[in-house]
């Protein structure tokens, strides 16, 4: 089957890439005893251990798989692409007791304005006892309106199984048409401003 698969979504890159925010991160090993998801079935590509900041882990998913891969089609039996945008999802892990899952779900809300090219002009967000807390948080949603765009998304899910809460944030990147094209890490993906966002997150979740 054709996809975009660990070798493609450039997981060494965007450690680099946090390494160059001053982040002390490292790729994990794989079946290292440090992974969230073990076993044949993933969704999960692999992660990134981060250290110094609120969140630990660090991974890339392909919203709307199960596999950690994006069917692109196939023509003639070759895969290939077809200019189609795919939302790459950056999960920053915090390792915690979850005692109430319900509570700690949160999901960005965008105002926009304009018809064609949507501009957000005010965000808030909506779900439990954590939503009530980041909509108090003034300077918070104003750095992330700075760089939130219409297509992005923004949650915060709790996993009490095991014992974490996953901070979620997808944008968009566009596959070209023709041969699969390796997915490569563009810093315009994942802002250094959305980082530091999800660090705060994290931070209220502690």
């Amino acid at each position: 089957m054709g996809g975009v698969g660990k070798k493609f979504v450039g997981l060494d890159a965007l450690c680099e890439y946090y390494q160059g925010l001053g982040i002390k991160a490292s790729v994990l090993p794989d079946k290292s005893s440090e992974a969230v998801q073990k076993g044949i079935i993933k969704q999960d590509i692999g992660y990134i251990k981060v250290t110094g900041r609120n969140f630990d882990l660090v991974t890339i998913r392909m919203k709307g798989t199960t596999s950690g891969s994006y069917d692109l089609g196939k023509v003639h039996g070759v895969p290939i692409a077809s200019k189609q945008k795919i939302p790459f999802e950056y999960h920053h892990i915090v390792r915690t007791n979850v005692a109430d899952e319900k509570a700690l779900k949160a999901k960005l809300k965008k105002k926009t304005k304009g018809v064609i090219s949507k501009e957000v002009v005010a965000v808030s967000w909506e779900g439990g006892r954590l939503a009530a807390t980041l909509n108090s948080k003034v300077e918070l949603n104003k750095s992330i309106v700075a760089f939130i765009t219409s297509p992005d998304d923004l949650r915060v899910e709790p996993d009490k199984k095991n014992k974490l809460i996953r901070i979620v944030f997808s944008r968009p990147s566009e596959i070209k048409s023709g041969l699969v094209y390796g997915f490569k890490f563009n810093r315009n993906l994942l802002p250094k401003e959305a980082v530091n966002a999800i660090d705060k997150i994290a931070g209220f979740i502690r």
